[in-house]
């Protein structure tokens, strides 16, 4: 018997049910435009997989599993990530009745299967519990931004790096360094805690701003990455040959986002890290905290003037750390580069008159800035930050007001 009829024998799927649903996606995958092609596609995947795994769970439970593994092409890797994903759907059954109507993906399960792997042992049961509330998080979510959801769930179920965690990372601090003999030149990785990244962050981007604000090295390339990276690190060599600026106290935002009642405010340090608790009581004495009240989208309060029209043309520290509190990322969906290594776009451009008030004011990523404004992408900002992108293919996206993670 062939693997795949082993497959077929090992479950009674009932195809049947799906028949009609199937074989629309399959003629939707073949006629119509491009983008409904792919819709499709990707909806006829989802349910591939759906079933797929419900024929590793029946072959695991007739102790066939292995067997069929061996004479498959996949690789140990790919028959692991298989398994991992089977176990997420018999805790979470309804997870996989998601991905069967194509209303989550397979790495949704990967991220679930993921954090119940970092949830200690007394917590594991309690993650999928409450059943509804993870489906609906990862219906309305792409996968990464169910990955961050996950992490703020953990938390609210009482699971934190913990100090043990940080002791380890502390001891994990190294800096290594190689010779690339294709380019001669002389390369360092240096692994930080989490702590000691947001001191070292902290100082070397108030080194690349004091000292390339207004001026850059003629060997400076244009690449806006490349650009970045070639700034901090001679701003890096400064700081070691003295001449860096003096730093003053980190900056902590603490964003309370008033649209829901229950969760703790959000900590942005300006970095993807997580602080255990006892830590940061000591960090809040060293730093400047500052607080930003959101609700749908929209600042009710942050320090300082907001509103600067036509007086300058770029972002004051307050519109930034104002629109940092909203977008930890890129405002285009689906996109995850950082707030910090975005520019502050004006919806409407500065050359046409547009203002640099915060209804005017987003952060985009150099790849979707230039598609702004070198690819005819059209970008409307309507009320409680509701982005609306007109592509010039036609294809119009809307997106509701931001959020710092899946409600």
């Amino acid at each position: 018997m062939s693997v795949h009829a082993m497959e077929r024998a090992a479950v009674d799927v009932d195809v049947a049910a799906f028949d009609v649903d199937v074989l629309a996606l399959v003629s939707d995958a073949l006629e119509g435009d491009f983008a409904s092609r792919i819709a499709a596609l990707d909806r006829l995947s989802s349910w591939c997989e759906a079933t797929r795994l419900e024929c590793v769970v029946a072959l695991e439970a007739e102790g066939r599993l292995s067997a069929v593994e061996e004479s498959n092409t996949r690789t140990p890797h790919e028959h692991a990530c298989l398994r991992r994903r089977a176990v997420v759907t018999e805790r979470v059954p309804e997870m996989l009745a998601a991905l069967r109507r194509g209303a989550t993906t397979a790495s949704h399960l990967d991220h679930l299967a993921a954090s119940l792997r970092r949830l200690e042992p007394a917590l594991q049961s309690l993650m999928p519990a409450d059943t509804a509330r993870v489906v609906a998080a990862a219906s309305s979510t792409h996968a990464n931004e169910f990955g961050r959801w996950l992490r703020d769930e953990e938390r609210r179920l009482g699971h934190s790096i913990g100090m043990a965690t940080l002791e380890q990372q502390q001891r994990a601090v190294r800096l290594r360094g190689r010779t690339d003999r294709a380019s001669g030149m002389r390369v360092y990785t240096l692994s930080l805690d989490p702590v000691a990244a947001l001191s070292f962050h902290q100082r070397v981007e108030s080194a690349t701003e004091a000292l390339f604000h207004d001026r850059v090295p003629p060997t400076c390339p244009g690449d806006l990455l490349e650009r970045s990276a070639f700034l901090n690190a001679h701003a890096l060599l400064g700081l070691l040959d003295g001449r860096g600026p003096r730093v003053g106290k980190p900056e902590i935002i603490v964003v309370v986002d008033t649209t829901v009642n229950d969760g703790p405010p959000s900590v942005d340090w300006g970095l993807p890290v997580e602080i255990p608790t006892r830590v940061l009581h000591d960090l809040w004495g060293r730093a400047d905290v500052r607080a930003v009240f959101v609700r749908n989208g929209v600042v009710l309060h942050a320090p300082g003037v907001l509103d600067l029209g036509r007086t300058t043309r770029l972002a004051n520290r307050a519109q930034r750390r104002a629109l940092r509190a909203m977008y930890p990322r890129c405002a285009v969906p689906g996109c995850d580069v950082g707030f910090g290594r975005c520019k502050i776009h004006h919806v409407i451009w500065w050359r046409r008159g547009g203002r640099t008030d915060m209804c005017n004011l987003l952060p985009m990523c150099w790849r979707h800035h230039q598609l702004v404004h070198e690819s005819g992408w059209e970008l409307t900002l309507g009320e409680q930050r509701v982005l609306r992108i007109r592509e010039p293919n036609g294809r119009i996206r809307t997106t509701g007001p931001p959020k710092r993670a899946a409600a």
